[in-house]
């Protein structure tokens, strides 16, 4: 019993944070100037993630739906910034990649 509380703690934090900090990247590259495609796909994403989140009381399938497509455009966003400006590293965007899935893993089993 108290282990699940303390994995749906961890795992509302984790999600939480994960879309909070892409949505404030985003953010703080569109108020640079830098209004990219990924930039707005991040912000789009990470909308939608927080959006998830807010909704998996109510509606746990289509909010983990909305997390996953939510979690596919901030990917794919990232990848694009990267791909196109200079600093290319495919390590972040595996790691990123894997806290997602952990992250909607996690989900699924609360």
């Amino acid at each position: 019993m108290f282990f699940s509380i303390l994995l749906g703690f961890f795992t509302a934090f984790l999600a939480l944070a994960f879309a909070l900090l892409h949505f404030m990247a985003s953010l703080s590259e569109l108020r640079k100037g830098k209004n990219t495609l990924g930039n707005r796909l991040l912000l789009i994403g990470s909308s939608n993630a927080t959006l998830s989140l807010i909704l998996y009381f109510l509606l746990p399938i289509v909010a983990l739906f909305i997390w996953l497509i939510g979690c596919g455009l901030i990917c794919y966003g990232a990848y694009w910034n990267g791909k196109h400006k200079e600093n290319f590293n495919l390590a972040h965007h595996v790691i990123r990649l894997g806290i997602a899935l952990l992250i909607t893993i996690l989900l699924a089993l609360i």
